[in-house]
C-alpha cells in the first residue's frame, strides 16, 4: 500500500482527458503520470496490439505497477489512462488501491474525431467496453458509483464540473489550475502528437457547436452504434455540474 493515494481517471480516445491532464498538472501538488499503461498496450513485449513495431523499456506490467508505487510514496499521484490500454489486467485487482474515476464522451463525435487520426482503430482501441468494464468492477467492489464527468458539461462549465470531481475524489478544487500557459509540458511527452489542441490552449475550450460528424463509412457507423448503450449506461449516472 502506497503512503498517498493514487487517483484514476480513466478515458475513451477523444474526449478532452488530456486537457483534464493539463489542469492536473498546473494544480502542483500532484504527480501526474500520463498514460502509463499505453506503454504495455503498444510498446510492451506482451502487449495486445500491433500497431507499433517498437518495443519500450519498462513496458511490462510489474514495472509500470512499480513506477505508479513510487510516485505515490512520494506524494498523491493521478493518472489517466485510456481504460483499454491495461488489456488483460484492467481487473478488480488493479483497480482496488485506486480511487477510480472516469471521463465520457458522446461517441458519435469522440469516434468520428478518432477516426480521422487512426481511420483503422479496432473496437478495442474505441475503448467504450473496456471503460464501462472498469465502472462495473469498480461498482462490484465498492457497491458505490464512482465519479464519471462527460466531456461536453466539463467544456461548458469547467469551474463547476471539475469542482464536483475534486470533491468525490477527495482533493481540494484550486481555481487557479484553470487555466494555463499554452505549451505542452514534458509530462504529456510519449503522445504529444495528438496534444496539439491541449498545446494550444489556455484552458478548456467550449464544446464543439460544429455539425452532427459524418458518419457515412460503415465501420465508423457500427462502432457508434456498438458504443451508443455503453456511453449511455454511464452518462446516467454522470456528476452533474
Amino acid at each position: 500500500m502506497s503512503a498517498h493515494p493514487v487517483i484514476a481517471l480513466w478515458a475513451t480516445p477523444r474526449t478532452a482527458s488530456t486537457a483534464f491532464e493539463r489542469m492536473m498538472l498546473e494544480r502542483g501538488d500532484v504527480t501526474v503520470i500520463n498514460e502509463p499503461w499505453s506503454r504495455f498496450y503498444y510498446y510492451g513485449a506482451d502487449g495486445p496490439s500491433t500497431r507499433y513495431d517498437e518495443l519500450l523499456p519498462d513496458s511490462e506490467p510489474e514495472a509500470i505497477q512499480a513506477r505508479i508505487a513510487a510516485a505515490a510514496d512520494e506524494r498523491t499521484t493521478f493518472i489517466k489512462d485510456m481504460a483499454y490500454h491495461p488489456g488483460p489486467h484492467l481487473t478488480g485487482e488493479l483497480l482496488a488501491p485506486l480511487r477510480n474515476s472516469f471521463i465520457i464522451r458522446d461517441p458519435a463525435r469522440a469516434l468520428a474525431s478518432f477516426a480521422r487520426r487512426w481511420p483503422d482503430f479496432t473496437w478495442d482501441e474505441a475503448g467504450y467496453e473496456a471503460q464501462l468494464r472498469a465502472f462495473e468492477l469498480v461498482v462490484e467492489r465498492t457497491g458505490e458509483t464512482p465519479p464519471v464527468i462527460d466531456s461536453d458539461e466539463l467544456r461548458a462549465e469547467p469551474d463547476a464540473v471539475v469542482a464536483a470531481w475534486c470533491e468525490a475524489v477527495g482533493l481540494p478544487f484550486r481555481p487557479a489550475a484553470m487555466t494555463w500557459e499554452p505549451g505542452l509540458p514534458p509530462a504529456l511527452d510519449l503522445w504529444e502528437d495528438w496534444y496539439d489542441g491541449v498545446a494550444d490552449s489556455p484552458g478548456f475550450l467550449p464544446p464543439t457547436s460544429s455539425p452532427p460528424p459524418d458518419l457515412s463509412d460503415p465501420w465508423l457507423a457500427e462502432a457508434v452504434e456498438r458504443a451508443r448503450p455503453l456511453y449511455d449506461r454511464l452518462f446516467e449516472v454522470r456528476l452533474r455540474p
